[in-house]
């Protein structure tokens, strides 16, 4: 256990191992799961800066060592960025690690570059591709992330890419390696329910904000809702944009739009169990990766509808697993939820082939595998380096 390396895993990650807000934190979690076969072999250290502690704490679960660095109260800071790359780069000296794995946070990102460990980049967002569509509290930070991406991008020693897309944004001459986001173990415990008599409904989830462009499957829901009678949709998320998200509830209320419900941000468990049941899960995003939500739907098999924006093809196969539609273009999107509304064997059909890609692609441990394969990659060029 002494002769260990040591794996810094810089990610966003909760406190409290349960309020998940985003994908990178989920992505985060369904490769803790896949590692914990590798503790073995590696000493895991999970590095995040934490939001509703105001002290560090650091504790040891599941045979991983998480360090969380308080960042609560701290609103008398202009800026909470030079806090946070100094902060972790405290922390990064005195653990030391072998190879430091960053999951998509600029912040972290700048602490592991001037750490000067050998060092890999999971890229989850593009932020120069999202910044234009951001909007309401976001804005800036999406901003000042698009600044720094660039000069991430060129300091890191391999690059992991979710999607061919993240590959193609990073271009040739960069040791890139394509590992897909690992979806936790439960989304494939749980079995589609939809046939349990449940009523039909459609599922969003994401911040209520234009990148998300949420108003678009209201618009659908709203012609859908008179040829179905008692669908529902059903809107899951924080709200990002104040005013865009009152718009969205004064359109329901003046439009006297029947069946829509705001749920907010829920819990992962309450997320699993309304996809479960759901119809489809419905992402009209402007701009995308790859997101969890979709790879989590595919591997309950809960067939997807999505717009075909940055590496969302490359998770949904159109009319296999799902279908795909030109970003804004309402009419396609109402064509094909209609399609899947109208047709039970049509929604078991699509969902079935994707819980099959899943099986072979989104597991934690093949995710883990390939992980740890790199990592290896990783110390064996360091430990080459130091010999010459």
């Amino acid at each position: 256990m002494l002769d260990r390396a040591r794996i810094a895993l810089l990610s966003s990650y909760p406190a409290d191992h349960r309020t998940f807000t985003g994908g990178v934190e989920t992505a985060t979690a369904g490769l803790l799961e896949g590692l914990r076969a590798y503790q073995g072999e590696f000493d895991f250290h999970v590095v995040s800066v934490a939001k509703s502690t105001h002290e560090d704490v650091h504790e040891h679960r599941d045979g991983f060592s998480f360090h969380f660095l308080g960042d609560a109260g701290r609103s008398w800071i202009g800026s909470k960025l030079p806090y946070r790359v100094g902060a972790v780069c405290r922390e990064l000296r005195r653990i030391r690690p072998d190879v430091i794995h960053c999951q998509d946070n600029m912040a972290l990102a700048l602490a592991a570059v001037l750490s000067g460990y050998p060092r890999v980049f999971t890229v989850h967002g593009v932020k120069r591709h999202e910044v234009g569509k951001r909007t309401g509290r976001e804005r800036w930070g999406a901003c000042i992330d698009a600044l720094l991406e660039g000069y991430v991008h060129r300091h890191f020693d391999a690059y992991v890419c979710i999607s061919p897309y993240a590959a193609d944004v990073l271009g040739s001459g960069r040791l890139t390696v394509a590992i897909p986001n690992p979806v936790r173990s439960r989304f494939f415990e749980m079995c589609r329910n939809e046939d349990r008599g449940t009523s039909l409904y459609l599922l969003f989830a994401g911040v209520l904000a234009p990148l998300k462009r949420p108003a678009d499957l209201l618009l659908a829901h709203e012609v859908l809702r008179r040829e179905f009678a008692g669908l529902e949709t059903i809107f899951c998320g924080a709200v990002e944009d104040a005013r865009y998200a009152g718009a969205l509830r004064k359109m329901v209320v003046e439009r006297e739009i029947a069946g829509v419900c705001f749920a907010g941000g829920v819990s992962q468990e309450r997320l699993a169990e309304l996809l479960s049941g759901a119809a489809a899960l419905v992402l009209p995003s402007a701009q995308e990766n790859a997101p969890m939500i979709i790879a989590e739907a595919m591997a309950m098999g809960i067939p997807v509808v999505a717009s075909r924006v940055g590496g969302v093809p490359s998770l949904v196969s159109h009319g296999k697993t799902g279908f795909l539609f030109r970003p804004g273009y309402v009419a396609e999107l109402t064509e094909y939820l209609r399609r899947l509304l109208a047709d039970p064997d049509l929604r078991r059909r699509l969902g079935a082939r994707g819980r099959a890609v899943a099986e072979q692609t989104y597991r934690s441990d093949h995710v883990a595998e390939a992980t740890t394969r790199l990592y290896r990659q990783l110390l064996q060029r360091g430990a080459a380096l130091l010999a010459s």
